[in-house]
C-alpha cells in the first residue's frame, strides 16, 4: 500500500506542477506592493535560471518570497521573523549545496527555489504515507484510510504543498508526532518531530497535547505507571523545546544585541532603504519594542506590528470576502465537532466507564485538537489562512469527508454530499493553482 500511496501523492504533485505552470505561462501575474526577494541585478541569468523561472516562477509568491529570501539572506529584516526557520534551512543548505555544484549554470535564487520545490514534492509523498498508517492505526479501515489519503493529496490548499511554504513539512511532522503518540510513545521517535514542529510553525506548540493526552491515557489505563508516564512526559517537553530556544536566542542577537555588528548584502541593503525595514544588527533605540521584554519573544510583536494580528483584528467589511473563502472549510469541521461531542457527551459518558472510552476512543485529542485550531482562525489569524492551516495541520477534514465517500468510485455521484466534498476539493485546488501562480490573494 505505501508505494500505492506513494504514486497516488506524486501524480498529484505533477497535475499541480502542469496546472501552475500552465497558469503562469498563460495568464500575466498580478501586480501587487508585496514582499519581493531583492536580488543582484548584475548577476546574468543563464539559459537555466531562466527555464527554472519559467517553470516554477509560480510557486515563489506570497509567503514564499520570505521564506526563499531567509534561505538564501537569512533573518535580514525584522519582518521575517514571523517564518520559522526550519524549511527555510533546509532549502538554504540545499540550494547551496546544489549551488556548489552548477555555480557555472544556476545562481543561488535559482537554486534555492528548484530545492523547495523538489523538497516538498519528497515530503508530500511521505506526508501522504503517513496519513494513511494514521488513518489505519486509528480506524482499522483500509477503505476509510485510501479515501482519506486521497482527498489528502488533492486537498483545497494544495498549491501550498508544493509552493515554497512551509504547509508540507509541518504536516509531515504533526502526522509523526501523531503516529507516534498513538503506537509505542517512544522517547526520541516522539521528541525528536515534537522539537521539530516548534521550529516549523507557530502552531506546532498545540501538538505538544497529543503526548500529553496518550501519557495521560496510559497512565489511567495501567495505574502504576503514573510516575513513569509524568517524567517521560516532562522529559519529551525539555528535549522538544532545546531547537525553538535557540532560535528564540538566535533572534534575540540577530536584532537585539546592540554590540553586534551583521554584514548584509548591497542588495538587501538598499531593499531596506526602499521598505524602510529593520535590519539584523541595525536596531535603533526606540525600534523593535520586544527586545525589552522580560522573556524577548518577537513572534507576537511582528505579527501585531507587520500584519496587524490579533484578537478579532480582521473582522472588517472588507475582509468579508476573505471570511467567504475560509466559510466552507470552518463550517464543515465545526459543525462535525459538534456532532461528534455531543455524541460523545450525551450517548457515551453516561453509558460507559471513562477508562473504556479513553481506551476505544482514541479520536477525542484529534477532536480537541482541531478545534482549538478552528478557534485560533476565527479569533485571531487571517481568516482566509483557515483552509491551509488545517488541511496541513489536521488529518480530521480528511477523516470526514472520507466518511461520504463511497468504498468505490464508480458509485460516486456528483449531487451526492461525496460528490459535493469531490467537487469542493477539486474546485479550491485549481482555483488556488490558477490565482496563486499568478500572485493573486488566495488561502
Amino acid at each position: 500500500m505505501t508505494e500505492k500511496v506513494t504514486k497516488l501523492a506524486l501524480a498529484s504533485r505533477v497535475m499541480v506542477l502542469l496546472l501552475q505552470w500552465l497558469a503562469n505561462v498563460m495568464i500575466t501575474d498580478h501586480r501587487t506592493q508585496v514582499f519581493r526577494t531583492p536580488y543582484d541585478k548584475t548577476h546574468k541569468n543563464t539559459w537555466l535560471d531562466k527555464t527554472i523561472n519559467v517553470l516554477f516562477g509560480g510557486l515563489r509568491h506570497w509567503d514564499g518570497e520570505y521564506f526563499l529570501h531567509i534561505a538564501e539572506y537569512g533573518y535580514s529584516y525584522e519582518n521575517t521573523l514571523a517564518f520559522y526557520p526550519l524549511y527555510p534551512l533546509m532549502v538554504g543548505y540545499s540550494g547551496r549545496i546544489l549551488h556548489y555544484l552548477a555555480k557555472d549554470c544556476l545562481t543561488l535564487r535559482s537554486c534555492c527555489l528548484l530545492m523547495a520545490v523538489i523538497l516538498n514534492v519528497i515530503i508530500f509523498c511521505k506526508a501522504a504515507s503517513l496519513m494513511y498508517q494514521v488513518t489505519q492505526r486509528i480506524f482499522n479501515d483500509a477503505t476509510k484510510s485510501w479515501n482519506a489519503t486521497l482527498l489528502f493529496c488533492f486537498n483545497p490548499a494544495s498549491i501550498f504543498f508544493t509552493a515554497a511554504y512551509s504547509e508540507t513539512l509541518f504536516a509531515l511532522m504533526t502526522l509523526y508526532v501523531m503516529l507516534e503518540s498513538v503506537t509505542e510513545l517512544r522517547f526520541i521517535r516522539c521528541s525528536v518531530p515534537l522539537a521539530l514542529n516548534f521550529i516549523t510553525r507557530s502552531n506546532g506548540l498545540v501538538n505538544v497535547g497529543f503526548p500529553l493526552y496518550f501519557l495521560i491515557r496510559r497512565s489511567v489505563l495501567r495505574a502504576n505507571q503514573s510516575f513513569f508516564s509524568a517524567i517521560k512526559l516532562i522529559c519529551i517537553l525539555l528535549l522538544s523545546l532545546i531547537p525553538a530556544t535557540i532560535f528564540n536566542f538566535y533572534q534575540f542577537q540577530q536584532f537585539c544585541n546592540s554590540h553586534k555588528s551583521i554584514k548584509h548584502s548591497v542588495q538587501v541593503v538598499d531593499y531596506a532603504k526602499e521598505k524602510n525595514y529593520i535590519l539584523a544588527g541595525e536596531r535603533l533605540l526606540e525600534q523593535s519594542p520586544w527586545c525589552e521584554a522580560s522573556l524577548p519573544f518577537p513572534y507576537s510583536y511582528v505579527q501585531s506590528h507587520y500584519w496587524d494580528v490579533g484578537f478579532l483584528k480582521y473582522y472588517q467589511l472588507k475582509q468579508f470576502p476573505n471570511f467567504l473563502i475560509a466559510l466552507p472549510v470552518l463550517g464543515f469541521l465545526i459543525w462535525h465537532f459538534f456532532l461528534y461531542l455531543k455524541h460523545f457527551a450525551c450517548n457515551l459518558l453516561p453509558r460507559y466507564p471513562l477508562q473504556q472510552l479513553l481506551k476505544e476512543y482514541k479520536t477525542l485529542p484529534f477532536i480537541l485538537h482541531a478545534l482549538i485550531l478552528c478557534l485560533i482562525c476565527v479569533a485571531f489569524v487571517h481568516i482566509q489562512i483557515a483552509t491551509r492551516l488545517l488541511c496541513s495541520a489536521s488529518p480530521c477534514l480528511y477523516w470526514f469527508a472520507a466518511d461520504y465517500l463511497p468504498k468505490s468510485f464508480d458509485k460516486l455521484r456528483l449531487r451526492s454530499r461525496g460528490g459535493l466534498v469531490v467537487i469542493w476539493f477539486a474546485t479550491y485546488s485549481i482555483i488556488g493553482c490558477l490565482l496563486f501562480s499568478n500572485n493573486f490573494p488566495w488561502t
